[in-house]
């Protein structure tokens, strides 16, 4: 995978930065959200930096809340527990079957056994 080829991302606070040091390892662009950030701020600055949200906070699968037509596309990591071994590999495939205009208007919700998407 050719950077270009590799998703702008935004880390939020509670994606462990085990992962956010792997992904960057990877050749990932990673942000991480200003600690303390509300979920309507960490919206604000994914769409504002058209950057793909990174998450396990729940209430980004609100889709009333958050409607993915409206970001440059949600990941939710539904893994439990959080080793970060399974959650690399998961992202990793992830990233390897979808290019990153794909997630533009999509939510992606991420188990250890593969993804499904929301829109």
């Amino acid at each position: 995978m050719f950077y270009s080829d590799k998703p702008n991302l935004l880390s939020d606070e509670n994606v462990p930065a085990k992962l956010t040091e792997l992904l960057r390892q990877k050749g990932f662009n990673v942000n991480i959200v200003p600690l303390g950030s509300t979920d309507r701020q960490i919206s604000k600055i994914a769409k504002e930096k058209s950057r793909i949200m990174l998450t396990f906070d729940k209430h980004f699968i609100n889709r009333r809340l958050f409607p993915p037509k409206e970001h440059p596309g949600i990941i939710f990591m539904d893994i439990h527990p959080p080793k970060i071994d399974v959650l690399f590999l998961s992202l990793l495939k992830l990233f390897d079957k979808v290019k990153p205009a794909e997630f533009k208007g999509k939510l992606f919700i991420v188990s250890s056994f593969g993804f499904r998407i929301k829109e």
